[in-house]
């Protein structure tokens, strides 16, 4: 005759036995979107061109480098975020913009420009890899033109003419964090922004500001986050990017027919932020 022997576990030794494999594996669940504040500092690359197809008129790609502050800062609440994030100029270098029609050089000037971005947004938290968020974007650019010389004239015109551009754009974008070990980890953010508002100035044309033009905007932001300290962090920041304007209508100043040009603006750029969450 055969005996088997019956082993019962009470309910409490099975707890027991459990907690220590489910705290390993809650251990290694990436974390997903915190309440933070960062700040720091970087550096900026503006490549821009603009052009006028009717005309047969091109300026060239002309880039501009500048010292920029970065802010950034996220409130969790529950499983949603906040969020407000943006640059702002601290020096603008320039540089010579040079202009043909129909292939042949009509002018050169000196081009200084700088532009000042803020966004504020509202997210759902998904998982730590796909976040999306949908807000409002608001964008001022300052362009300075000095130094005019033109083919037919000699010499140097020294005049000065300014631009200004206000926008407002609807934000739509993503968010993820990767972590890599217990210190180190990725994070991204792509977005795209299409303008609802925008708002033309020129110091040369009093009176004239076309408005409400039509463009787009992306960009993609990459993070490498060193953990420091307990809640503090070192990261290391780059973002690449472009903006696009459509252009305005032809219309009468004056005696002459004007438009702002098309235009296109890619931008990239590296900071270097430290971090604080709380």
């Amino acid at each position: 005759m055969k005996f088997t022997k019956k082993v019962i576990l009470s309910p409490i030794f099975l707890c027991i036995a459990c907690i220590p494999i489910c705290n390993s594996v809650n251990a290694e669940e990436p974390q997903s979107i915190q309440s933070y504040v960062s700040v720091g500092v970087g550096w900026e690359q503006l490549s821009y061109t603009e052009e006028v197809p009717e005309l047969f008129l091109v300026a060239s790609d002309t880039e501009v480098n500048n010292l920029v502050l970065y802010f950034d800062g996220t409130k969790r609440l529950n499983d949603y975020f906040v969020s407000l994030k943006g640059i702002l100029p601290v020096t603008y270098g320039d540089t010579q913009e040079y202009w043909e029609k129909a292939g042949q050089y009509v002018q050169s000037n000196s081009l200084a420009y700088r532009r000042t971005k803020v966004d504020v947004f509202f997210g759902y938290i998904l998982n730590h890899l796909f976040n999306p968020y949908i807000g409002t974007s608001w964008s001022y650019s300052h362009q300075e033109r000095n130094d005019f010389q033109t083919s037919n004239t000699p010499g140097v015109t020294k005049i000065s003419i300014t631009e200004e551009v206000n926008s407002l754009s609807l934000l739509l974008g993503f968010h993820g964090r990767m972590p890599i070990n217990t210190k180190w980890s990725f994070a991204y953010f792509l977005e795209y922004l299409h303008p609802y508002y925008s708002k033309v100035e020129n110091s040369s044309l009093a009176g004239w500001e076309p408005s409400n033009i039509d463009g787009y905007s992306f960009s993609l932001t990459g993070q490498l986050e060193l953990l420091i300290a307990e809640k503090t962090a070192l990261i290391v920041q780059a973002v690449g990017g472009q903006q696009n304007w459509d252009g305005s209508d032809w219309e009468t100043v004056g005696n002459s027919q004007v438009k702002w040009p098309e235009n296109e603006t890619i931008f990239i750029g590296g900071y270097v932020n430290f971090k604080k969450y709380f």
